[in-house]
């Protein structure tokens, strides 16, 4: 009966994030428009003394803190997309991420399953989509389930990726 309602709460709380649509948190939302579609998937890991530790796989974007120099570019001169990500904790938005690594504290979290989102911006805050889909990944975990993640979707799924639970 619990892996029902584990898997149950975890389907819900799945597709509530496919029903985000275009405009994730109140920001508006730009389409790449390179052909080097940005691809985002979330691996996590359990911290020995607290939470979760995140690493965030990308490919073809540049996830960088906003400065004079970038403020107003939407890519390099690669052509790959250039921004920051946003990270959703059980649908509500905790912080913006510059960096590819971080921890995630217990204290964050509620108990049994959680989902960790983490959308990409531009610059200008503006959500990054690819035919007219919101450019995210998210996870499904339980800290005290043997198998810490449940469930992981991306919205453009990257390639040759492997798992590191």
């Amino acid at each position: 009966m619990k892996v029902i309602l584990k898997f149950i709460t975890a389907s819900t709380l799945f597709f509530s994030v496919l029903c985000i649509g275009t405009e994730v948190h109140d920001h508006k939302s730009r389409e790449v428009t390179s052909p080097l579609i940005p691809k985002v998937a979330v691996n996590l890991f359990r911290d020995e003394m607290d939470g979760v530790n995140v690493h965030i796989e990308l490919q073809n974007y540049v996830l960088n803190a906003p400065t004079q120099e970038n403020i107003s570019r939407l890519k390099t001169e690669g052509g790959m997309t250039l921004g920051h990500a946003h990270l959703f904790i059980n649908g509500v938005k905790h912080q913006r991420i510059y960096a590819q690594h971080f921890h995630i504290s217990e204290k964050w979290l509620k108990k049994g399953v959680n989902q960790i989102a983490i959308s990409l911006n531009s610059h200008q805050h503006e959500n990054w989509q690819h035919n007219n889909q919101t450019i995210v990944g998210t996870v499904f975990f339980d800290l005290n389930a043997p198998q810490l993640v449940l469930h992981e979707f991306t919205s453009q799924p990257l390639e040759n990726t492997h798992n590191h639970h």
